[in-house]
């Protein structure tokens, strides 16, 4: 290899960590990352002279992120070295003894949670601050998003000054949750949970990272008296800090007993309620770690032994084109069936005609298959040493496969579209679905099978012919007997009254999920009025952006869209606001900012019962603020609120203001 391509090494890799650490989109796995990386260092230790100041050897990974004011950590944050081989961990193991000038050293070994390193730092034992690791010397000071975590104590046990490490993660529901919800407003996905972490702590609004149910485990903190790593997990729990559960880590006196706790977490990986990547090694006793000190970028005294990613090789047999329900024509990759993380796959999303152009994926190809975030299938890469002769390429088809229509490509989307949004089956078929489900309509007994079914004998073609259904009309379809009837019939009687927000979210407006469905139905008093809202009103609404400002303008102004919300009105369903307006309140035009945790109500029901009364609700406190409303735990808004002399309420006060 000569200097330039080595340069050019550098400069792909700088590319990866754009994708992961500022746009959080990563187009590689972690273990394929580090490969690269791996490469890099062999280079350098081949060519002393070719390394680069920017060489990923050299720096931790992340850089300041814009809208965030930068902090200089007390301590730099580094960044763990990685193995992936038992050598490697025995090479580790030998050196560290080597150093010490012993031939046994304990180790205190831990689960490497896949999320996003932290520094919490105490005054007085109270929350003072929060900063992301950054670039290792400065990170993002994120106070307000940490503030937010429910599991961060915003007062420790015990007044200390105190500077903590962390990991913040998104459980694997939580996850599951938020794909599901972007996926229905069509949205990009996240690729998995360590992104969609590092994306809710970008948030510049406090109450949407509320939202997101983030969670944090703390590992380590400077102090006295706390001689090893693993007292100081006791010790961190002892302040009330969310530390590692003692099943999780233990402590190890040899090579042979860090293997077997591996072997054992790996087993139990699928069970976690939370992602991990492996397992990280640390010098037991804390005095050690400043006699084996660091590199610029790792410390000496600690390495993860990381899990390589559940992986399978098959072959691609077809490509099939699905429609969405919003018309997107999406690749899917039929597979040879494979064990893949405890299921079998036969299908695999390919995302779109770009995607496959990147990772030139052809009929025929032999693959490697990964489950993101162990969760969705994905082609990573093909095997193209292995590429038969007859492998052949595939493009998106210009008509579309269900209808005919005429395939659209919209200027700055990757996606291709079909048009015929009133006559397109594919689409009437996910519309339908889609407006039935749990999370929308709620008309129980009505699967997708069961809207084939109907949509095949011809008796609904849009989500309004749900409620012209007739008992005649069921009991032709095969397998429906009375009882199913009469349930299916009640149960679409039912869905009629339905909150504004499932309706408005029921109609599938492109880039409107629960939340921005619930955000609309809060400010706006009903479905007229939702119909006849202007462009500058939506944009005032706190989460709703230009994109999807103009998405909801274009749904509304569509006639047919107008047509059917005509015809589901006139045939009864009533959309009502799931609040009420309490007019003439104490509350109204008045500002509330919560703190400490309540014990009769959560902070969103706290929120909306303010907000019935014509208050509004901020997350930080200024001059402006009227009331500050007080749980349990208070943290610093309680002393800049004192400092304002604002009125502090406790939950007794305000339920009887209430």
């Amino acid at each position: 290899m000569n200097r330039e391509e080595y340069l050019h090494l550098l400069e792909e890799i700088k590319e990866h960590d754009a994708l992961y650490f500022q746009k959080d989109q990563p187009k590689i796995s972690d273990y394929e990352y580090d490969l690269l990386v791996k490469k890099v260092e062999k280079i350098e230790r081949e060519h002393p002279e070719w390394v680069s100041e920017d060489s990923p050897t050299r720096s931790v990974g992340g850089t300041p992120t814009r809208g965030f004011r930068q902090v200089k950590h007390d301590y730099p944050m580094l960044s763990l070295s990685n193995t992936y081989s038992r050598e490697e961990v025995l090479d580790f193991t030998r050196r560290i003894e080597r150093i010490l000038g012993r031939d046994s050293v304990e180790y205190c070994v831990e689960l490497k949670i896949d999320g996003v390193a932290i520094s919490i730092k105490y005054e007085g034992g109270r929350l003072v601050r929060g900063v992301t690791r950054g670039d290792g010397r400065f990170g993002d000071d994120i106070t307000t998003n940490i503030m937010a975590i429910r599991s961060i104590p915003h007062v420790l046990k015990e007044g200390l000054d105190l500077e903590v490490r962390g990991e913040v993660f998104i459980p694997k529901r939580e996850f599951a949750k938020m794909n599901s919800e972007r996926r229905e407003a069509n949205a990009l996905l996240w690729a998995n949970p360590r992104n969609a972490a590092a994306g809710s702590l970008k948030l510049l609004d406090s109450s949407l990272v509320a939202k997101r149910n983030l969670e944090v485990i703390v590992y380590s903190a400077v102090v006295k008296g706390v001689e090893t790593q693993s007292a100081m997990q006791t010790y961190l729990s002892g302040l009330g800090l969310p530390a590692e559960d003692s099943a999780y880590f233990r402590v190890c006196k040899s090579s042979n007993e860090i293997f077997a706790f591996a072997e054992y977490i790996e087993k139990l990986r699928q069970q976690l309620p939370f992602e991990i990547d492996g397992i990280v090694i640390k010098v037991n006793t804390l005095r050690d770690h400043d006699r084996l000190g660091a590199t610029a970028k790792n410390p000496r005294w600690a390495t993860a032994y990381k899990f390589a990613p559940e992986q399978a090789e098959t072959r691609i047999e077809g490509i099939v084109v699905q429609v969405g329900r919003t018309g997107v024509l999406t690749p899917v990759a039929e597979l040879t069936p494979v064990a893949l993380a405890g299921s079998m796959i036969s299908r695999a999303t390919l995302h779109n005609q770009d995607e496959i152009e990147r990772k030139d994926i052809r009929i025929g190809d032999l693959v490697v298959l990964e489950k993101g975030g162990d969760v969705i299938p994905k082609v990573v890469r093909v095997i193209r040493e292995q590429r038969p002769p007859d492998a052949h390429s595939w493009t998106m088809p210009d008509i579309c496969p269900i209808c005919s229509a005429v395939v659209v490509r919209v200027e700055g989307e990757v996606a291709a579209r079909c048009p015929n949004t009133a006559r397109c089956e594919g689409q009437s078929i996910q519309r339908i679905i889609f407006f039935a489900s749990k999370r929308a309509m709620n008309i129980e007994y009505l699967g997708s099978k069961i809207v084939k079914k109907l949509i095949r004998y011809g008796f609904i073609s849009r989500s309004s012919d749900i409620y012209r259904l007739t008992e005649e009309e069921l009991s032709q379809i095969e397998g429906f007997k009375a009882k199913s009837i009469h349930n299916l019939l009640k149960s679409i009687e039912r869905s009629k009254d339905v909150t504004l927000s499932r309706f408005v979210f029921a109609l599938g407006i492109p880039h409107v999920g629960t939340q921005t469905a619930a955000l609309l139905a809060k400010h706006v008093g009903n479905i007229e009025e939702l119909l006849q809202v202007k462009k500058e009103v939506l944009c005032t609404i706190e989460g709703v952006g230009e994109r999807v400002a103009h998405s909801i303008l274009s749904f509304f102004h569509d006639p047919i869209h107008q047509e059917e919300i005509e015809r589901l009105l006139a045939i009864g369903v009533r959309p009502c606001a799931a609040q009420k307006r309490v007019s003439g309140h104490s509350f109204s035009g008045k500002t509330f900012v919560l703190t400490g945790a309540l014990k009769t109500l959560k902070r969103d029901e706290a929120t909306d019962l303010i907000k019935e009364r014509g208050g509004r609700v901020s997350n930080s406190v200024s001059k402006r603020t009227d009331y500050l409303l007080c749980g349990e735990e208070v943290g610093s808004k309680y002393d800049k609120a004192k400092a304002f002399n604002i009125k502090l309420l406790d939950e007794q006060t305000f339920q009887r203001m209430l």
